[in-house]
């Protein structure tokens, strides 16, 4: 229709493309308020579908940053730097570490924590930050990286966790950084690919202090290695450390634990002739009478006759050296009066003149038979 109620102007009707007149929409389209061609909407009525819903809303994370400008572009250049690996593997980070640079790698650590990235980071050798100031013996690098995060619990190639390298490298001031990091504590029965634990590690490498951290942590001083089912105490007696053997047994280890082969440290110390351990492992309360899994004994397999001494209780002490004589056994000689020794080398005394020999006697009731050239003799005809 040409206009609207009674007090509403009429709008211009205006020809389309065609000469068709559309009304006041083609006018209003356009203007540019509405779109030339509107989509048709089916008839109202009872079948009809309902509408859909809108999409939801597009959910975009949030950036690692957020800067914006100059400085968040330069964040972000740093930020790649810093994560950045070479061809090794290497990250900035741990050339930081390995060179020793602690102000470098506390400012490196901070721009992988602004990133949003992992600082257990491998290069090639399969090696973190964190392995690298372990094997180079930096406790202040350690704390700083468990503190920001570094697990401690992260294996190199060869499944060694931080804590074996630490009792591998003799680093009781490492070690004891380990143990003292936030959060979760390292765990002590880990095992490497060789199936031992870092209480293993520490006794096999003689590392004392180490071992004694680890026990008063809490590790299994009993704990049987994955590969021959061997314990602590049986590593050190193979080992023939009688220090780590006492430390270990003054810790509680047992003195009769078998391996896979039914062999115990008194075995081991049996055959291999250690007399001090055998001592020790005795008087701890270790049975001679335990059989391998080839029916040996300890003293089967001693290897000399004072390893039996010992095993049978005949020697269980060390021989003690004399006691010193503190007083004389009676008054001293008075000096005998005589012609002094002549000067010089001593002389022998003349030898006895020898002996005559015995002459033959001849044999009674028998003549010596004479042959055709007149001598006698004894022995048989030359014919």
């Amino acid at each position: 229709r040409g206009g609207g109620g009674a007090g509403t102007p009429a709008l211009p009707r205006t020809p389309g493309p065609l000469g068709v007149c559309r009304g006041p929409a083609d006018a209003v389209s356009r203007a540019g308020l509405l779109p030339a061609e509107l989509p048709l909407l089916p008839a109202a009525g009872a079948g009809a579908p309902p509408p859909p819903p809108p999409p939801p809303p597009l959910a975009f994370p949030p950036g690692p940053f957020a800067l914006l400008g100059a400085a968040g572009t330069q964040l972000a250049a740093d930020i790649a730097a810093a994560t950045g690996q070479d061809e090794d593997g290497d990250t900035a980070l741990h050339i930081a570490v390995a060179q020793g640079n602690l102000g470098a790698a506390r400012r490196l650590v901070g721009l992988f924590l602004q990133g949003r990235r992992d600082l257990d980071v491998y290069n090639r050798l399969r090696q973190t930050p964190l392995h690298l100031a372990v094997i180079t013996a930096q406790p202040a690098l350690v704390r700083l990286l468990v503190a920001h995060g570094a697990s401690p619990a992260a294996p190199d190639r060869h499944g060694r966790t931080a804590a074996h390298l630490a009792c591998e490298q003799r680093s009781a001031r490492c070690l004891r950084e380990l143990l003292a990091a936030p959060g979760a504590p390292p765990d002590l029965e880990a095992r490497n690919y060789d199936g031992l634990t870092p209480l293993h590690v520490a006794v096999g490498a003689g590392a004392r202090e180490p071992a004694q951290l680890l026990l008063e942590a809490g590790a299994d001083v009993d704990a049987a290695d994955i590969k021959s089912g061997r314990s602590p105490l049986l590593h050190a007696v193979e080992r023939g450390s009688l220090d780590m053997a006492q430390l270990l047994i003054q810790r509680g280890a047992r003195v009769n634990a078998q391996s896979y082969a039914g062999c115990t440290a008194l075995h081991a110390a049996a055959g291999r002739g250690l007399l001090g351990l055998l001592r020790l492992l005795v008087r701890s309360g270790a049975d001679c009478g335990v059989k391998n899994y080839h029916n040996d004994t300890a003293l089967a397999v001693a290897k000399n006759r004072q390893v039996i001494d010992i095993l049978r209780g005949k020697a269980s002490r060390p021989p003690q050296p004399p006691p010193a004589l503190t007083a004389p056994l009676g008054p001293p000689r008075p000096p005998t009066a005589g012609p002094a020794p002549p000067l010089g080398p001593p002389q022998r005394p003349p030898a006895p003149p020898p002996a005559p020999a015995p002459s033959p006697q001849p044999i009674r009731g028998r003549k010596p038979p004479t042959w055709p050239m007149g001598r006698r003799c004894w022995g048989p005809a030359p014919w």
